[in-house]
Formats: structure tokens, sequence, C-alpha cells
């Protein structure tokens, strides 16, 4: 089984587990301390690649995992890792408590926006996380990776209510799942992600100037991969959400359809203008739902109308 990992500092291993069987599309890190843990896990049908990529490394048990938040490209695979890993148990947003164990409202909702098909096609057939396997997180909760090694547990709403980010001061990075948007392949600039129906732009960036606070010296995102120049993209992000909003918002009047359409047109154009190569564009324009965009950016600024 093909596999993708690189070695970062300080035992860290950025671990690419071919979403949808595409390379460059999800990462999850395993932090290889004296008392190690698992950032992500991915969909439930990246799960063999995870298990090969750690298996690669020598890892034959994984004790504890961390997750951003719900969205099941990032939690999917949780079920099958307790069943593999009996012990097993995992960090995550109170939510999970409800969720996890009971699955079917999650899929559910994802896949009223994706279809059934495509979902159980791309994504694969989530399996429950009983209870005891779950571990509800606080806000600045530490979690102790060994030899005074700490991972912080920071509650970043703004993408999703159920967010969080993981800051590892040891290393200066900051393990941020969908909070900053997207980044593929090359790291020169952030593609939003503003799904409904939790994207708040103003919550948002406060999570994201709280985030700046912090000493960075890489940001690990979920989609995709470990990226220097922190404060720089948090600064892209921003800028990039802002466009999309004002564009978003000269669209009232069309539908969803011709509104994504003219998104996803616009992006291709800023794309092609700033002279970026044909093949990171296609995989960029590929790789984005601009329908949910459209939908989540509808959603805020409705909501900003009519609070």
């Amino acid at each position: 089984m093909k596999q993708d990992v690189i070695k970062f500092d300080s035992e860290i291993y950025q671990i690419d587990v071919f979403m949808e069987n595409k390379s460059g599309r999800m990462s999850c890190y395993y932090i290889d301390s004296s008392n190690p843990i698992l950032v992500e896990v991915g969909p439930s049908n990246s799960f063999p690649y995870l298990i090969s990529s750690l298996e690669s490394l020598g890892i034959r048990e994984v004790k504890r995992s961390a997750m951003t938040h719900l969205h099941l490209d990032h939690i999917g695979g949780i079920g099958h890792l307790v069943e593999k890993y009996k012990e097993h148990f995992v960090y995550i947003h109170e939510l999970g408590v409800k969720h996890l164990p009971n699955p079917e409202k999650l899929w559910k909702a994802v896949s009223d926006i994706y279809t059934e098909e495509w979902l159980s096609t791309n994504w694969g057939e989530i399996k429950p996380t009983p209870i005891k396997n779950i571990h509800s997180l606080q806000d600045k909760e530490l979690i102790d990776l060994g030899n005074g090694r700490k991972l912080e547990a920071i509650y970043g709403p703004g993408h999703a209510k159920h967010h969080y980010t993981f800051y590892d001061e040891y290393s200066k990075t900051l393990f941020m799942g969908d909070t900053l948007g997207l980044i593929y392949p090359h790291g020169d600039f952030v593609q939003p992600n503003l799904p409904p129906p939790d994207f708040n732009k103003e919550v948002l960036f406060n999570t994201l100037d709280d985030l700046k606070k912090l000493d960075l010296k890489y940001l690990a995102l979920a989609h995709f991969g470990m990226h220097g120049n922190p404060y720089k993209l948090i600064e892209n992000a921003k800028t990039n959400i802002e466009e999309w909003l004002i564009f978003s918002n000269n669209l009232n009047d069309m539908s969803d359809k011709t509104a994504t359409e003219s998104i996803r047109s616009w992006v291709r154009g800023n794309y092609e203008f700033l002279n970026i190569d044909e093949n990171t564009i296609d995989n960029y324009i590929q790789n984005a739902n601009f329908q949910m965009q459209i939908q989540g950016m509808r959603n805020y600024l409705e909501n900003k109308k009519n609070p």
C-alpha cells in the first residue's frame, strides 16, 4: 500500500492518508514523544493508508488521538481506530460525546450536502465509537506528551462551532485543522473554507487573531501539510475571506447553482492572474466544493443582516 510520510522537527510526522485516493488532500500528524498522540485520523476509507504509514514507522499501537472537529473527513476513521486498538481514546469537542457513539445524524447532515452515494464511495461508512473511549475537551486543556511537553487544546470556532486547534509549544507547531483554510500543495496562499452552518467571519477572525499571538514556527493543516511563514499565512487567509465575501455579496440575485459557477470562474481567473501554474489551479478548483462555500457565505451574510 502506498505511503507518504515526512518527518519534521521534534519528532512530528506528517502522514498523507490519500483521502479520496488522492495525494495531498488530507494530512494526519503523529507526535512521537515519550507519550505520543495522533492528530486527526481522516475519513474511513483512508484508514488503511493511515495504519500502513504508522506501521512503516514501527508503530503497532496508538493509544490516543486528538480531533480538531467533527467533520467526517477528519473523524470518519475514529471508530475503526478504536476497533483496532481497544484501549484507544480520543480527545474531541464535547459534541463528540453525543455524536460519535451514534453517528447517524453526522452522516445524514453530510450526505444531505454530498449525497449518500458520493459519501460512501469517497469517504466511507463511519463506525460508532464507544462513549468510554471519548474524552471531552476543555478550552486551554493541556494534554501530556511526556517529559514536560504539553499539547494545548485551544477552542477556536468560526469554521465550525466544535473546532479545536492544538498547540505544541515545544516545537512551536499549531495543528490547525480547517481553521486557516486550504493550502494545495505549494504553500503560497490560502483558499477559504467556509461551510454552513457555522461559518462566521467575526468569530473566525477573532480565533485567528488569538492564535497569531502564539509563538509559532509551523502551521500544520489538515488540507494540507506543514507550513512555515505562519503569520503571513494567517493574514493571507483573512484577506482572502474578505475578498470572497465581497464577491459573494454581489451574487445575491443568482441561484446557488449560478453563483457557484460564478465564484468558480472568478477564483480560477484570480489564480491565472497570479501566474499560478495550471496543475496547481486545477488541484484547487477540483478539490473545492464551491456550492458549499456559497451556501456558507450566504448563510453568514443572511444571519448578519437578520440577527
